[in-house]
């Protein structure tokens, strides 16, 4: 397949079964490629539900979700892992590898079922590791690693799957200011020099402004505003969805958001 694509949910409807309302309703959108697009909702809102049917995780009987023109439950899970990558908010069932063996995951798509990882695989995922500085405890066990070293090796095992797409989930919770920026930083050169596109939930609005080109609001399961981060970081929108008054400060082109007081 092209590694030029959109991805596409489309009037995507999903309720768990035994729950009484959906967690997404009717839900369209395009993430065009070439973009980091900032996926935004209060907690609950369908972020990552939207993001693991993607991943065909999850199908749902309402809707579709599409890479480029084909429903990506349709594609070979091989096939699809090479087209898209993920940051899960966390894992802890990778906690009996070591830190280059969690790295080394990432190649598995692009090899036969017994074949071993070759001299490409090894030098491609140590150039991940280096990329987010986890290559100096490479031989630890992925599970002794603090919860912001974790997110990192997490980040580096989607770079070693060399995607064109990369889907991230909350990446910098768990990060010190220094790697949020590090990280955040990393993506947004490779949107913005080599193609990468990107889709990540974020709850930082300070980081979403400085960092994303895109974004697409949720609210009870639903698209309540989309676009570019100026049209979807506005005032009265944000009040409306989060119950929150903010202030709003602007420096060097950018702005800043403040929380002030519930509505």
């Amino acid at each position: 397949m092209d590694t030029h694509f959109d991805l596409q949910a489309k009037s995507l409807t999903y309720q768990p079964f035994g729950t009484k309302t959906p967690i997404l309703s009717d839900v369209s959108y395009i993430f065009e490629e070439g973009h980091m697009t900032a996926l935004l909702g209060p907690n609950g809102s369908g972020k990552t539900t939207m993001l693991r049917h993607f991943l065909a995780q999850i199908k749902s009987p309402g809707g579709a979700v599409l890479i480029g023109e084909k429903d990506s439950a349709s594609f070979p899970p091989k096939e699809r892992s090479r087209m898209l990558s993920w940051v899960p908010q966390n894992s802890s069932g990778d906690s009996a590898f070591t830190v280059e063996d969690v790295v080394l995951m990432a190649r598995y798509p692009y090899k036969g079922t017994w074949e071993n990882d070759s001299q490409e695989d090894i030098r491609i995922a140590e150039e991940a590791m280096r990329t987010v500085s986890v290559i100096d405890f490479r031989n630890r066990d992925f599970g002794s690693l603090s919860g912001g070293e974790r997110q990192r090796v997490l980040i580096a095992r989607a770079l070693a799957q060399t995607t064109p797409w990369i889907l991230l989930d909350e990446p910098t919770s768990n990060l010190d200011v220094k790697h949020q920026l590090e990280i955040m930083e990393l993506m947004k050169k490779r949107v913005d020099e080599h193609g990468l596109s990107v889709i990540v939930v974020m709850h930082d609005f300070n980081m979403v402004e400085k960092f994303c080109d895109r974004a697409v609001l949720l609210s009870g399961g639903r698209v309540v505003a989309r676009g570019t981060v100026g049209e979807v970081l506005v005032p009265q929108i944000l009040r409306d969805v989060y119950e929150v008054d903010f202030d709003i400060m602007e420096k060097d082109g950018k702005r800043m958001f403040f929380p002030k007081s519930l509505k």
